[in-house]
Parts: structure tokens; C-alpha cells; sequence
């Protein structure tokens, strides 16, 4: 793997530096969509495991509000 990388980089340093912005702009907008699809995937199996998955998203949404508001009140008490 070490030498695909080791192409890969030369390969990039032959871009000019505009191309090289694209490429990494590129690359960070795919990172973040794996990242997104990876809390998703975990979120999912959450809602799965509590038995939610098939539940209304409203109601979801409105247990996670009503979670995240006992836990502001509480820091903001300590």
C-alpha cells in the first residue's frame, strides 16, 4: 500500500496548485459525506437496538430535544 501512496502523492505534486485545491476541497467534501454516512449507519443501529427505528422522526426529534434541554438544565444548575 505504502508505494500506491507513495504514487498517489507524486502524482498530486504534479498538479497545479489550483487542481491541488480542487483535489483537496474534493477530498474533504467526500471525508465528510463518509462521516456523515458513518454516524448514520451508527445512529440507526442505536434506534435499532432501542426498538425506534420505525418510530415517527418527529417523535425522535422531539425526545432528542427534550434530552438535550434536561442537559442544559442540568449544567447550567452544576
Amino acid at each position: 500500500m505504502g508505494s500506491h501512496i507513495d504514487t498517489l502523492a507524486s502524482e498530486i505534486a504534479t498538479l497545479e496548485p489550483a487542481e491541488q485545491r480542487t483535489l483537496w476541497k474534493k477530498v474533504a467534501d467526500l471525508n465528510f459525506q463518509h462521516g456523515l454516512s458513518a454516524l448514520s449507519k451508527h445512529y440507526r443501529q442505536r434506534l435499532a437496538l432501542e426498538g425506534k427505528l420505525n418510530e415517527d422522526a418527529n417523535r425522535v426529534l422531539a425526545e432528542l430535544k427534550t434530552l438535550r434541554e434536561d442537559i442544559a438544565a442540568h449544567d447550567y444548575r452544576v
